[in-house]
Order: structure tokens, then C-alpha cells, then sequence
């Protein structure tokens, strides 16, 4: 028997709190709800951290490149700002991912092993799940201003101004980053949104647990 089988026990009774659900399963349902949010959570962490080093080398390379036809007078100082902002746009997202990774991690820690401490730790990792913003901000910077530098520099490198194929330039960013990463911002707010309802669940059932 999973949470919401649990849940679905416990919104059906109408006499005291908790009556009709076994506690030692619901602890055990916590426990595999947490399992599975830690692997996904891990999962998303190093989707995170591999592609912001994989966007930095390919920037590295790129401003390797530039540096290497500096000579030849084709390359400007913008072209340079681009690189070294999708480099640290790249950086920055990575590091987001990791302290907030870290601030999350010593939250869960105050809590120990009791139905009550599992109860409150699941309803601190649905409060991270409803903050928005490193998610957002992961996606934006990822998502968004990464191959847009990447695209851009593609066509600097190759020597090529951005006037002699403006409208492909402006199709390829609206089609392959915008679109992209205004649906991820959508599929972050949408999950955030989802988990209050198990949390006003979750509150409510920890009242009812605390309940003389």
C-alpha cells in the first residue's frame, strides 16, 4: 500500500485521527515516497551539473577559437562577452543547483526517523518542490541563455555576421530555445502547483497526529 492508498484510508474516516490507518505502514509509505523523490532529485542534480560542464568546455572551445583568429581582425569584444557570459551562465546554474542541493539537505537533517519527523521532512521537500525560483532560474539560464550564446558564437567562429542571416538566427532561437524553455518554466510551475495539495494533506493529518 503506497501514500495515497493511505491518504484515501484516512480522508474516508470519520472517527479519530489516524483510525483505520496502520501507522507502521504509513511510515514505511513516507519512507518510499522520500526514496523516490531523492532519486529523482538526484537524477535532476546531475542532469544539472553534467550539462553546465559540457556548455562551459564547448564555450571554452569556442573562445579558444576566437582567440586563435584574433589576428585576423574578424572577432570583436562582444563576440568575447557572449562566450565568457554562456560560460558563466552555465556556471552560475550549476552552482544554483548545488547550494540549493546543499540548504535543502541540512533542512531534512533537523528531522530524525519518528512518523511525526517523516511527516514534517516530507512536508520541507514538498516546500522545496513548490519554490519555483532555482528551477526557473536553472531552466532560464540552461535552457535559454546558454545556446543562445551557443548559436550566436556558432555563427561568429565561422566568420559569418549575424545581419547575413538574421532572420534564421531569430527562427532558430525562437524555435529550439524560447518555445523550449517557456514550456519547461510552464512544467515547474505546474508541478509546484501540484504538490500543495499533498502538503495541505500532509499538515492536516500531522494536526490530526498531534491531536490529544
Amino acid at each position: 500500500m503506497n501514500l495515497d492508498d493511505l491518504m484515501a484510508v484516512w480522508r474516508t474516516q470519520d472517527a479519530a485521527p489516524l483510525h483505520g490507518v496502520d501507522k507502521t505502514l504509513l511510515h514505511l509509505a513516507l519512507r518510499q515516497e522520500q526514496a523516490k523523490l531523492q532519486k529523482e532529485r538526484r537524477t535532476e542534480r546531475w542532469t544539472t551539473y553534467v550539462a553546465s560542464a559540457g556548455l562551459v568546455a564547448v564555450m571554452a572551445v569556442f573562445l579558444g577559437m576566437m582567440i586563435a583568429a584574433r589576428d585576423r581582425k574578424v572577432m570583436t569584444g562582444w563576440d568575447f562577452a557572449i562566450g565568457i557570459g554562456g560560460a558563466t551562465a552555465a556556471l552560475v546554474a550549476g552552482g544554483a543547483m548545488y547550494l540549493g542541493h546543499r540548504a535543502q539537505a541540512r533542512r531534512e537533517q533537523r528531522f530524525g526517523e519518528s512518523l511525526r519527523d517523516q511527516l514534517n521532512r516530507r512536508l520541507a521537500q514538498l516546500d522545496d518542490r513548490a519554490t519555483v525560483t532555482r528551477g526557473t532560474l536553472v531552466m532560464v539560464l540552461l535552457g535559454g541563455i546558454c545556446p543562445i550564446a551557443l548559436v550566436l558564437l556558432g555563427y561568429r567562429v565561422n566568420q559569418k555576421p549575424f545581419s547575413d542571416d538574421g532572420y534564421m538566427i531569430f527562427s532558430t532561437i525562437l524555435m529550439c530555445v524560447v518555445f523550449p524553455v517557456a514550456a519547461g518554466v510552464w512544467a515547474i510551475r505546474h508541478q509546484a502547483r501540484e504538490s500543495l495539495p499533498r502538503k495541505r494533506q500532509l499538515e492536516t493529518l500531522l494536526k490530526e497526529l498531534d491531536a490529544p
